[in-house]
């Protein structure tokens, strides 16, 4: 009998092992969450309230993350710099995720701005902009097409492409 209750605590401590494991694991992964938006970025989306004007805000996020895919070289301004801080770093497939996420957050907020006010003027002129946006963009993803050599790399091109493409059929029902 004695053998058996000491089985049932191994097993018992054992799956509490487990858990813990599973449980550091998890905390360890959501803390090595990659922000799409650097700090600076996340600061404008915040302080810019009109749906217009935040819109801006994540063309010019998404602007940067293919300035530093297509010439990584590039310098900043100072005075550029100064305002949205210094240009994203990342590996390629970071920065096209990076992209990917923020359509992904501007397509949100435009539907949320049109769920709070469907006859708010600012909105049509957002979706221009962005669809506009997009559309440059998406050839300057295509031009990427190249310099990507491995299955991650080209994988993360393609989401982000995609991502691209519905941002250009609209967010509005």
């Amino acid at each position: 009998m004695p053998m058996k209750i000491l089985a049932h605590l191994c097993t018992a401590r054992h799956a509490f092992t487990i858990a813990c494991l599973l449980l550091f694991a998890c905390s360890v992964a959501q803390a090595q969450k990659r922000d799409h938006l650097t700090e600076q970025e996340a600061d404008w989306v915040r302080e810019m309230q009109l749906i217009d004007k935040r819109i801006e805000v994540f063309i010019k996020a998404a602007d940067r993350r293919l300035l530093v895919l297509t010439k990584p070289d590039t310098v900043q301004e100072k005075k550029e710099e100064e305002k949205w801080g210094p240009l994203p770093k990342g590996t390629k497939v970071e920065l096209l995720q990076d992209y990917k996420h923020i359509l992904e957050e501007a397509m949100e907020k435009l539907d949320d701005a049109y769920e709070r006010d469907k006859k708010n003027n600012l909105l049509p002129k957002a979706l221009k902009k962005f669809k506009e946006a997009v559309e440059r963009q998406i050839a300057e993803l295509r031009s990427l097409s190249p310099q990507l050599k491995n299955k991650k790399e080209q994988d993360a091109l393609a989401e982000a492409m995609e991502e691209a493409e519905t941002a250009t059929k609209g967010t509005i029902q």
